[in-house]
């Protein structure tokens, strides 16, 4: 038998896909208007009408969202608009009601609630034409891009196909602004950032536990795991005055869900255990990782707009992590510099504290200046009452912690986080 791509990277590839739940179209069978519509235009509206029903998603409204989506630029600008699509939706004005609502285009709730599409050698029409190897579609929508090579071949190897993609990028950038992430297959597979602006970009590699380098990317790519990444952890960063894409690596993604999860479950009674360690080497993206489970928190429906606090020992690292902060396009945080500016966001609205996202030196404080801080609070019937109804009701706004000596304590207990 002959090798090629096909057999021994591509089919391999789609069938186990098929195995996690992702629906084999052929390119000639999907739901397109014409080679140079990227979207599945009658997948996309089956799936807004679904996701959308409880807000009375009408005609006039799925109009102006595929106006929206169409008419944004390839560019920088469109791009971003697009990924924020994503993870919020679409404002759009409902006329019947004159009130403006976020229509969803993913159903990040209720997975199955989405429309999961494979499909290969997929044509599409742009400055010249193109055949991907591999497409991913959600609810329509391309999403990833996977872009093969032989391995049996010297000649060839993954960035063979990463540097495919980044042709196809140049080529038809109207496919590119909606793809966020990029493939590239051989014996390894890498994935990638979509950042058609950019020649190069960061390249980076999934691992699971016991499995290949293809496996684990498979792994990664299945349905719940890829909602999430794109939910959560694509954000658009400015490095010396230029504007790419970052994604998360596979041990940040892990880290930030172990977190994300600890602090749910604890809130919501499943799990007693409220701290937790996470290990990380040199250069594996601390920062960043700190960020992303700081972002899924923040965004998470069962807490609210919760109250976050990232407790340093290095005044370079206070500032590292502000302007990791202020370099992504994500909600800025607040420095805290005294214990006065303390007690104020601990104390805002009653005792419930400030929401939002803030960042501490713990070298500000002095010991007594904190113990006195917490006596204060745990002295207030008020803060007490309204720390246990909090807790309580599974917190959808989470228990407030103090900054110690030590580190974070929760007010009700000994955990330190």
């Amino acid at each position: 038998m002959k090798f090629s791509e096909k057999n021994l990277v591509e089919d391999y590839i789609v069938e186990k896909l098929q195995r996690k739940g992702w629906k084999f179209i052929p390119a000639d069978d999907l739901e397109r208007d014409s080679y140079e519509e990227p979207l599945l235009i009658p997948n996309l509206i089956r799936a807004l009408k679904r996701i959308n029903e409880k807000i009375g998603i009408g005609d006039e409204e799925i109009r102006q969202v595929l106006n929206e989506l169409k008419f944004k630029g390839s560019g920088i600008e469109g791009a971003k608009q697009i990924l924020n699509f994503y993870k919020f939706g679409i404002p759009v004005k409902f006329e019947k009601e004159r009130v403006v609502k976020y229509v969803q285009l993913l159903d990040y709730n209720n997975i199955e609630n989405n429309e999961f599409i494979i499909s290969r050698q997929v044509i599409y029409d742009g400055k010249e034409r193109i055949r991907t190897d591999i497409m991913l579609y959600v609810n329509g929508i391309p999403l990833v891009n996977i872009e093969c090579k032989n391995p049996a071949s010297l000649s060839e190897s993954w960035f063979n196909a990463y540097k495919q993609t980044k042709d196809y990028e140049r080529i038809v950038p109207e496919l590119y602004k909606y793809v966020q992430l990029g493939v590239a297959a051989e014996s390894k597979a890498k994935y990638f950032p979509i950042v058609p602006w950019q020649e190069e970009v960061k390249v980076h590699e999934w691992r699971e536990e016991l499995k290949d380098s293809i496996d684990s990317t498979i792994e990664m790519l299945s349905k719940d795991t890829l909602l999430d990444i794109v939910k959560n952890f694509p954000f658009f960063r400015v490095e010396f005055g230029n504007a790419t894409k970052v994604v998360t690596r596979y041990m940040q993604y892990r880290a930030a869900k172990k977190i994300a999860n600890r602090v749910l479950n604890n809130l919501e009674g499943k799990e007693e255990k409220n701290k937790g360690l996470i290990w990380h080497w040199q250069g594996s993206g601390k920062t960043l990782t700190m960020i992303f489970a700081a972002n899924k928190l923040y965004y998470m429906r069962q807490l609210e707009n919760p109250t976050i606090f990232f407790i340093v020992d290095r005044l370079e690292l206070e500032e590292q992590l502000y302007k990791e902060f202020y370099s992504l396009d994500i909600v800025e945080p607040e420095i805290i510099g005294s214990i006065k500016e303390l007690k104020e966001v601990l104390s805002y609205d009653d005792y419930r504290g400030k929401r939002g996202i803030f960042i501490t030196l713990i070298h500000k404080f002095r010991p007594e200046e904190l113990r006195d801080l917490q006596k204060e609070i745990e002295e207030s019937v008020l803060a007490l009452e309204v720390i246990k109804m909090r807790r309580v009701q599974h917190s959808r706004k989470p228990t407030p912690y103090i900054i110690t000596e030590k580190g974070i304590k929760v007010l009700e207990g000994e955990g330190l986080f």
